[in-house]
Formats: C-alpha cells, sequence, structure tokens
C-alpha cells in the first residue's frame, strides 16, 4: 500500500500541470464567500456525485455545460415542468429537496456456494435548510435525511461471504432518519451538532461511490467491521468540528455516541435517547484538498483515525480461554480500545485542453487495525476513474477498483474451527481480493445506469460457516440504477 502512495505522489509531481493550452483561472460558481472550505455539516449521503463535480467546491450536481449531452427536448421540459419550477423557486428561498433512487442487482453465473440473482435498493429524501435566507441567521444550515432499505444480499444468501456486491444492501431493512442537524459556520471553524453517521464525514471521497462494491462506498472497507462505527443509514448523536487552515488545508475532529442497540430493527433511527451507549466513537482527520477552480490537476490527500471506546468481543475466545466456535459459548468482551488508521488519496494526473473537467483520476485509501485484535488487520485498495469518454459523454465514467482484505488471525481460526465443527480441514485465506470494473451512463440528467463486472478470489465464508471446502471465486455481473429525482426534474 505503502507503494502504491509513493507511486501516486511521485506521479504528481513529474506529470506536466496541463495536457493542452494553459486555461486562466476560472471562479468556481460553488467556492465558498469565506476562506474555509464549503460548509461541511451536509456530508456524503452515498449516493453517486455527478463525475465532473468531484474536484469542485461545494456542488454535488454537474451544471449543463458538465453533463452529458441531453436532447433539447428534454431540456426545455426540465425547464418547464412544474415540478422543476417548484424546486428551483425553493431553493431559491432557502429549502433545497432532494429524491433520490438507487436500486442493486447482481447475480453470480460463476463461483460461490451456488449460483443465484440478488436485488436490493433504497429511497432516500432529504431537505437542507439555508436559515440565512429563512430566518436571517447568516452561515447556518439544517440537514435532514431519511431513507428506506429494503431486498437481499447475494453475498450473504448465494456466495457465502460477508463483503456485499450491492452498496444498497443492509442487515436490517425498513425506514431510518440518517440525518438530522444543525451546522454553523465561523469562517474557518465549522461546527455541527445532532444526528449523523461518522462515515459521512471521515475518511470519504466523491469517487468511492462511484462503483457498487461496497468495499468502497461510502467509506472504504474496515472502520464499520473493525471499529464499530456508526454507518449510514443509521446515526447517533454527535458533535463535529472542522477548521480550515487555509484554503487546502483542514484538520476536523468529531465525537459520537456508541450505542449499537440504536442499530435493531423496528428502531428506525428514531430513538434518541442520550447517554445510554456502551461507549464514546471519536474521529479525527487532517487533509489536503484542491478543487479545479485552484489548480488545473486538483487532489485530495487525508490522513485520520477512528478510536472507540467499546472495547468489543474476542473474535476467538470464549469466557474459560477456549475456542467458542468449538464451545458454543459466547466471546469474551474485552477491555481496551477498539483503534484504527487511515490513509486516502485522490490524484487528477490528466485532464482535457480549456476549461473541461474532462479527467483521468487515481485514487488510494489503505485502513490499518492498531487497537483490540478484531475481523480485519488490514485493508487495501487502488483504482483509477475516467470521467467524460465519448464525444458528448462528458459526464459519463470508467471505473476501476481492486482490493485486499486481510482478515486477522483470530478470525480465520474461528472460522477454521467452525469447518472443523462441520467435518471439514484446513482455514480459510487470511486475503479477500475484490475487483470490480463498470461504466458509468450519464443517460439524463439525473439518471445513471452503472453495468458492472465483480470478481472475488478467495470468498470468505463468515455466512456459509457449515462448508467444509473453500468457496470457489466468483464472477459478479451487476447494474446500478441511481435516480436523482429534483436533477431529473431541473430541480
Amino acid at each position: 500500500m505503502s507503494a502504491t502512495l509513493a507511486l501516486l505522489l511521485a506521479a504528481q509531481a513529474i506529470m506536466p500541470q496541463s495536457t493542452g493550452p494553459t486555461a486562466p483561472q476560472q471562479t468556481d460558481p460553488a467556492a465558498p464567500t469565506s476562506n474555509a472550505p464549503p460548509l461541511t455539516g451536509e456530508g456524503e449521503r452515498e449516493t453517486v456525485r455527478d463525475p465532473a463535480t468531484a474536484f469542485s467546491s461545494g456542488r454535488t450536481d454537474a451544471a449543463p455545460a458538465e453533463q452529458s449531452a441531453a436532447p433539447r427536448g428534454f431540456t426545455r421540459w426540465q425547464r418547464d415542468n412544474a415540478i422543476g419550477k417548484t424546486l428551483r423557486g425553493l431553493k431559491a428561498d432557502g429549502v433545497t429537496l432532494a429524491l433520490d433512487v438507487v436500486d442493486n442487482v447482481a447475480g453470480n453465473p460463476v463461483g460461490g456456494v451456488r449460483q443465484g440473482v440478488r436485488e436490493s435498493h433504497w429511497v432516500s429524501g432529504a431537505a437542507d435548510l439555508d436559515l440565512d435566507r429563512l430566518l436571517g441567521w447568516s452561515d447556518t444550515r439544517v440537514h435532514v435525511q431519511g431513507a428506506w432499505f429494503t431486498g437481499e444480499s447475494l453475498g450473504r444468501d448465494v456466495i457465502g461471504n460477508s463483503i456485499s456486491f450491492q452498496q444498497t444492501w443492509r442487515p436490517v431493512s425498513g425506514p431510518r432518519l440518517t440525518q438530522l442537524n444543525i451546522e454553523h459556520d465561523f469562517g474557518r471553524l465549522n461546527l455541527m451538532v445532532g444526528r449523523a453517521a461518522v462515515n459521512s464525514y471521515f475518511n470519504n471521497s466523491p469517487l468511492n461511490c462511484v462503483f457498487m462494491t461496497n468495499t468502497s462506498c461510502l467509506t472504504a472497507y474496515g472502520g464499520i467491521s473493525d471499529i464499530g462505527i456508526t454507518a449510514f443509514p443509521n446515526s447517533s448523536w454527535a458533535a463535529k468540528a472542522r477548521y480550515a487552515v487555509d484554503q487546502r488545508r483542514y484538520v476536523q475532529i468529531g465525537v459520537f455516541e456508541y450505542n449499537n442497540a440504536l442499530n435493531a430493527t423496528g428502531k428506525g433511527g428514531l430513538d434518541f435517547s442520550l447517554g445510554k451507549g456502551t461507549g464514546v466513537l471519536i474521529a479525527g482527520e487532517a487533509g489536503y484538498q484542491t478543487s479545479f477552480a485552484q489548480e488545473r490537476l486538483p487532489r485530495r490527500y487525508k490522513l485520520g483515525f477512528y478510536l472507540n471506546t467499546d472495547g468489543g468481543s474476542s473474535l476467538y475466545y470464549d469466557r474459560n480461554g477456549g475456542s467458542s466456535a468449538l464451545t458454543g459459548l459466547p466471546r469474551i468482551a474485552l477491555g481496551g480500545r477498539r483503534v484504527g488508521l487511515y490513509a486516502m488519496v485522490d490524484q487528477t494526473i490528466a485532464r482535457a485542453a480549456g476549461t473541461s473537467k474532462r479527467n483521468l483520476a487515481l485514487f488510494a485509501r489503505g485502513y490499518w487495525n492498531v487497537g483490540n485484535v478484531q475481523q480485519l488487520d488490514w485493508f487495501a485498495s487502488a483504482g483509477f476513474v475516467k470521467t467524460g469518454t465519448f464525444k458528448g459523454q462528458d459526464n459519463d465514467t470508467i471505473g476501476f477498483i481492486v482490493s485486499n482484505t486481510h482478515f486477522s488471525d483470530q478470525q480465520i481460526d474461528y472460522l477454521r474451527d467452525l469447518r472443523a465443527k462441520a467435518g471439514g480441514t484446513g482455514s480459510p485465506h487470511h486475503d479477500e481480493i475484490v475487483g470490480e470494473i463498470n461504466y458509468g451512463w450519464a443517460a439524463l440528467p439525473g439518471l445513471r445506469i452503472l453495468p458492472n463486472v465483480q470478481y472475488v478470489i478467495n470468498p470468505d465464508p463468515i455466512y456459509a460457516s457449515r462448508r467444509t471446502t473453500n468457496i470457489p471465486s466468483a464472477i459478479v455481473l451487476g447494474v446500478r440504477i441511481d435516480v436523482k429525482l429534483g436533477q431529473l426534474f431541473g430541480g
């Protein structure tokens, strides 16, 4: 992983700063009015950001000139339909509404415990309230989001492994309040208080959700399984502070209540009890990031940590010090802390001439467990996103990612003992490798269709615990469909 990071940094240093005639610096229409980065209380919401805005300040929807070509009749309809006019009017008054639908379908014609097809989807509604326009409270916003998840998992139900091939699948289905918070921007300092998820603000990038594999979206794999970080759509009470050292550098820290009981079936994110959790989650991050308005080949670097004061449970030992897989006794609770470190790099290495946002960006991610022994020792991934493909398809993407999930000795020993109990021999592999290549077709503004091929080597048998041999490597064919209804209607 360190070699990959070094190569990306070296590439940035030696790449020419232009792939064509040098263009004058353009003013980004969404650039912040203060010397801080854009307001950050909204966070990432696990939907595909328009790729053309991945290195733009603030915006998540592509401007018309950045979108793939749309039929003139559709553009006129967006301009004239009543819903679009209403949404634009509300936005001008300080109320931005969004309604998104994301669907994943995946099947494995080869490999796994057996072959099959599974579908999962979610519907998300969000409202951002600009209290400056509504009440005269400058630089203050309220963020509200709810989502409904449902469907089945190809990884768990068919292939037998724990890493999902569908980023829309969640083990607890149904409706959930995912976000309810308020933020205020003091210039360099931004504060957020309310209900939120850790992975909406830490260790994320707009490039992460240009994929269907759950090793990428919203955050790189590891922190959820090892640290127990609250992850979209789950939320908890939280407070976060972000300080802009300058327009490129920032530091941020967040404190989140850890109460896993709030994520159970039937809670729906509506249990607002405070102080009843088993620990506190702390996340910290230092970052350097630029936009198209600041340099020709923008970049994003982040270093951070997670800490959970709830030490979690042993992956292997029962209360008597024996193998819980063999004795059937509950695994013992651990003292100490769960701690993880992470690093990420996004680096644009090529860009079309002039002010075009057609570009090629490389990325790399790394996670290391440095606290109590948990499911993973480390995780690493790398790949690229090519934004702008064929003529007139400036917002289409080609994406590639490959990842390696390295399971801890205790996790492998536990699975080995389960296999022995079922009559098998040997141990599963420590490393599970998942790759994905996809094409993101921006069919219309607000409609993206993402056919993809994933390949998993050494699927873990966490959901095939009675299997007596290794699970065969699998090919997964999938399609992801994102509908952003607000953008589709021209809002």
